[in-house]
């Protein structure tokens, strides 16, 4: 990576305080080679239900800070559990206040999803994934991975005890300072 600062918004896509994804995002950050600057997001929860006839025009302020972090970011990680086969309908209705105002589009972006089953979160990954694309994030399969049998991977404490998934999550990492650098290249 070039000396440039890469600035990383990195969010939780669950409520929970002290859930898995935050503590995997704080890994991942632990993970990064200098030249990023981690933004962790864990406040899902403030951000209203998305209503589609006040998305152009809300005055709310955690709606509003939700966008403003998504502007200043070069790049944004979201590691999301996985409920009911999908995303956290909190997640989806944070994304949605997005569409109309365009932050995410060709945003470098990285998703994650995992769970304790062998499957690895992947209908959440999926579905988050429709929601990207539909709003032209800038992903491919080199940025996103579904972590399976996360409690054999990672600990309580938010260590990752298995080096297979340290040597993923730093690809991951990789291919979206990649992306970071190929944008910047392109303006």
């Amino acid at each position: 990576m070039k000396s440039k600062t890469v600035k990383v918004l990195a969010i939780s896509g669950s409520i929970n305080p002290g859930a898995t994804a935050g503590r995997l995002l704080q890994a991942i950050e632990r993970l990064a080679v200098s030249g990023f600057q981690f933004t962790i997001f864990e406040s899902l929860g403030g951000i209203p239900h998305f209503n589609p006839q006040q998305s152009d025009t809300t005055t709310d302020k955690h709606v509003l800070h939700w966008r403003n972090l998504w502007k200043q970011a070069d790049a944004v990680i979201i590691c999301t559990p996985e409920y009911a086969f999908g995303m956290p309908g909190v997640l989806k209705d944070a994304l949605d206040w997005l569409v109309g105002s365009g932050e995410v589009y060709h945003k470098p972006l990285a998703a994650l999803s995992y769970s304790p089953s062998m499957m690895g979160g992947e209908n959440a990954l999926s579905t988050l994934l429709l929601t990207l694309k539909a709003q032209n994030a800038d992903f491919d399969e080199s940025t996103t991975e579904a972590i399976p049998a996360i409690r054999q991977r990672f600990s309580l404490e938010g260590e990752i005890t298995d080096p297979a998934l340290s040597t993923l999550l730093t690809k991951v990492l990789e291919s979206l300072a990649n992306k970071c650098e190929k944008k910047t290249d392109s303006h």
